[in-house]
């Protein structure tokens, strides 16, 4: 018998609320108390969130489903995208790391993992945040600005987590491997479209940190859409200093942040070889900080590696900041042939952590090598790795074929296929009925 599609759009008769008993760590909500006086402690019934009183409490749903798929995306970029690699012999996350996810969708492990997982994780909470955080703009939407007095400002924190949700779809998932709300398979370029709409919907009403979030996640789909300059010029007005970073809580582990908890807790997971030791200018890379543990895997008995950048469970982890802006201007100059305007952005990142300036060569090459790594230390273990490897064709390391320690070799899919849950339950691709 056949399930509702995580990503099919209907009306909840009831909503759980794991969601949003988590959410209100952060955010707090004096309605938690009469919304979960119900038979099933665990059950919110949706017609008692479906009013505009409810909107802080699903705005901080939605931000907490966010916070959750945003941190298993870092980690599943990092193990597939060569910052990690499995350190425990385990054969789950030795899937991620050595690339060779089922390419029939069924079974695939980034189709069933979950947040709560003790590996990385993307379909299943990116479907849930997409699905929550679209439903709750829908719902802002039909409410007045007297009923909602923050509805603009809960618009544009909406649409922001929105946009990134499609962008992370866009950028994990092979071309027509995503499909949304019992529709039709999507290509990447559709995706990356959504966010951009999300987006623009986010600056629209959005101030501060949210609106220079929004701008930057904008510029980050476009480039991935190949507009490079429209992409560039988006990036040019995000203010110098500015990050936008998302919290997390040693309080209760469904909380944590996951890049510590897999790599320095739980010693599953190691830096990859290429990241330890890392020299710019010749002197240490401060944006690359790792070191060895002093620690092996108990089961596999391979030395772990560990990062400072997160050091603690409530380590927050950077979404958005101006140095990410800056390389999307430079990545421009550098296809305009400006070596000048692209070396002088590499200088003043450098600058901003004590580095020295770059003094390699200027040919369009030598630039776009520059560019790679910059790109690979200012974005360290921050989700974006994986999406480089494909968009600016880095090699893979270890390469395709490597023989691999815990038996088998290394593959190259390093996009995810459409998995079953959605391919079987969307009468849209299953049966050509669409919504």
């Amino acid at each position: 018998m056949k399930n509702h599609s995580i990503n099919r759009r209907f009306k909840f008769d009831v909503i759980p609320a794991l969601a949003i008993c988590s959410a209100l760590f952060f955010a707090g909500c004096s309605a938690l108390d009469e919304l979960l006086s119900v038979e099933a402690p665990s059950q919110v019934v949706a017609t008692d969130l479906q009013v505009p009183g409810a909107a802080s409490l699903l705005v901080a749903s939605v931000a907490n489903e966010f916070r959750c798929a945003a941190g298993y995306y870092a980690a599943a970029s990092a193990l597939t995208g060569m910052e990690w690699a499995d350190a425990s012999e385990n054969s789950v996350l030795n899937i991620w790391d050595q690339r060779v996810h089922d390419p029939s969708g069924y079974g695939a492990r980034f189709a069933s993992a979950d947040c709560g997982s003790n590996e990385p994780a993307i379909y299943q909470p990116l479907s849930r945040t997409r699905w929550l955080g679209d439903q709750t703009l829908e719902q802002l939407e039909g409410w007045t600005a007297a009923e909602v007095p923050d509805k603009a400002k809960f618009t544009a924190e909406v649409s922001l987590y929105v946009g990134y949700t499609y962008l992370y779809f866009g950028e994990a998932m092979c071309e027509n491997s995503v499909a949304y709300d019992g529709g039709p398979v999507q290509t990447l370029a559709q995706s990356f479209q959504l966010a951009v709409d999300r987006f623009d919907a986010a600056i629209a009403t959005a101030s501060g940190d949210v609106l220079n979030a929004a701008r930057v996640g904008k510029a980050r789909a476009l480039l991935n859409m190949g507009q490079t300059a429209a992409a560039a010029a988006v990036a040019a007005a995000v203010p110098a200093g500015f990050s936008y970073k998302l919290q997390y809580s040693g309080v209760d582990q469904d909380l944590y942040n996951k890049l510590w908890e897999f790599n320095d807790d739980d010693d599953n997971v190691t830096i990859g070889s290429t990241y330890r030791g890392v020299m710019t200018e010749g002197v240490p890379d401060p944006r690359i900080p790792v070191t060895d543990k002093g620690v092996v895997n108990s089961n596999s008995g391979i030395e772990v590696w560990v990062t400072s950048k997160f050091s603690t469970a409530d380590t927050p982890l950077e979404l958005a900041s101006w140095e990410e802006a800056q390389l999307i201007i430079a990545e421009n100059e550098i296809d305009l042939g400006n070596a000048g305007a692209a070396v002088a952005i590499f200088d003043a990142l450098h600058d901003a952590v004590g580095l020295p300036d770059y003094s390699g060569g200027t040919t369009a090459a030598e630039l776009k090598n520059q560019l790679i790594f910059e790109r690979s230390a200012e974005n360290f273990l921050e989700g974006q790795h994986l999406q480089d490897i494909k968009r600016l064709n880095i090699p893979l390391f270890p390469a395709v074929g490597v023989p691999i320690a815990f038996g088998g070799a290394y593959g190259g899919q390093v996009c995810f296929v459409l998995p079953a849950s959605e391919f079987q339950n969307n009468l849209c691709i299953s049966e050509g009925i669409c919504s």
